[in-house]
């Protein structure tokens, strides 16, 4: 189970949700609340605190990249107010697909959707739905 745990990690954190012109750079609170579908168990919400830089909040791949050197973003697309993305990461034994949309709301918080799927040699199929929220919170320290 604590593999599961640490790859919904790596599509947790929505660092790919950082695009140019929709998010200001400063500290930023994240939430995320968990679903494995299927899965007799539900994790804990993750909770964090960010410090995203003016480079980072213009480029939405370098941030993604930055996340974890075991993914890579595909189909990165910003629209409006709106950033969709599919993710693939090859780590902790297999091979993990992800997609997901983040709609922004003035340049200070985000509401989005992760969704990601793997085959687990204990527990067969797994999708895990991530549902976050981002709120900056001020300046970097």
């Amino acid at each position: 189970m604590k593999k599961i745990v640490v790859v919904a990690a790596l599509f947790a954190v929505p660092a790919i949700a950082f695009a140019k012109g929709n998010l200001k750079p400063g500290n930023w609170h994240i939430r995320v609340t968990h679903e494995f579908v299927g899965a007799p168990f539900t994790p804990p919400p993750t909770e964090l605190d960010q410090c995203i830089t003016q480079q980072q909040a213009d480029d939405p791949k370098q941030m993604a990249k930055s996340g974890s050197k075991d993914c890579e973003p595909a189909d990165v697309k910003v629209e409006g107010n709106k950033l969709t993305f599919k993710m693939t990461c090859h780590g902790h034994g297999g091979t993990q697909t992800g997609s997901g949309e983040i709609t922004y709301s003035g340049g200070d918080s985000y509401t989005g959707t992760t969704t990601v799927e793997m085959d687990n040699p204990r527990m067969g199929h797994v999708k895990m739905i991530n549902h976050m929220t981002g709120t900056r919170t001020g300046d970097c320290k």
